[in-house]
């Protein structure tokens, strides 16, 4: 077996080695993880049509493809959408064939978010696979919720889950394959940069060709404090303008705030602002003062 083989079988992604001779387009192979996939043996991968392939992939596997976005069926009578990527592989001595590996990336955890970002203002989003390791996480409040140089990967969505409520969200999750449908959820976070939170998200299952959940997209609408009485003044201002978009500077502009006051107000060195400086702040976040502070100078 080559080295190709052995990595193209090793791999978690989907991959597909495919050939071309005279016009004649053939599977050569499929790994584990596209079966997964599409929910289809082998053997019905393998046999796929030539014209199907040419028509399907616009074959020219001399060329390297970097992302195209295709549909694809399963098993399970559902069209997939996928980007490929193709990669040409080197020819052997004595083998007329030209091949190159096909690696595939289901996109429906993705357009799924897509949608959401669609509704209304998201605050994090993200997909987790199916051991709940976090795979790739975008948000406007990383600041806020996590230690400085921390590292994501590998990291697990319970984590930032009160161990109370872990329980809980593994019923929900363990639901999720049999009901395949939106959920949504407020569930209390751990302890995160030192305050525990209220969460508010939507989650989706992602299934395989054989109907199993292999990922979970997820988007948090909203968080709050759990307890508002221990959350001071300066991270109550860091959330809102984490939830509104809005840096230190730019809430600066928009106010004629110094941008100093601003800093100072961020990080507590000023717990009690002017009147006219705490309502400013609030009208811009659209907030009331007192969702931020509990009293100001007059």
């Amino acid at each position: 077996m080559s080295i190709h083989q052995q990595l193209f079988q090793l791999l978690n992604q989907p991959m597909l080695i495919l050939k071309e001779l005279d016009g004649i387009v053939q599977v050569e192979d499929a790994n584990e993880a596209l079966m997964k996939l599409t929910g289809f043996p082998l053997s019905h991968i393998l046999a796929t049509e030539s014209r199907y392939l040419q028509e399907h992939y616009r074959i020219d596997l001399r060329k390297r493809i970097l992302r195209r976005e295709i549909k694809m069926p399963t098993k399970r009578r559902n069209d997939l959408y996928v980007q490929i990527e193709q990669i040409p592989l080197p020819g052997q001595p004595d083998d007329p064939w030209i091949r190159a590996f096909l690696i595939f990336e289901d996109l429906t955890a993705y357009n799924w978010i897509n949608r959401q970002l669609e509704k209304g203002k998201v605050l994090i989003s993200g997909i987790v696979d199916q051991h709940l390791h976090i795979r790739s996480l975008h948000d406007n409040m990383a600041s806020l919720l996590f230690e400085p140089d921390s590292i994501m990967e590998d990291e697990t969505l319970l984590q930032f889950i009160a161990e109370h409520e872990r329980p809980r969200m593994m019923k929900i999750l363990q639901e999720t394959s049999r009901l395949n449908k939106e959920q949504n959820v407020t569930i209390q976070t751990s302890k995160l940069n030192g305050i525990e939170l209220d969460m508010e998200l939507s989650y989706f299952p992602v299934l395989n060709g054989h109907g199993q959940c292999s990922e979970l997209a997820f988007v948090v609408w909203d968080l709050r404090p759990t307890d508002e009485q221990t959350v001071d003044s300066s991270m109550k201002l860091k959330i809102w303008m984490a939830k509104r978009d809005m840096s230190a500077g730019q809430l600066a502009a928009s106010t004629g705030i110094s941008l100093q006051t601003i800093s100072k107000l961020r990080n507590g060195k000023i717990e009690k602002p002017q009147r006219l400086t705490a309502e400013l702040i609030a009208s811009e976040l659209r907030v009331d003062v007192h969702q931020i502070w509990s009293s100001i100078r007059k």
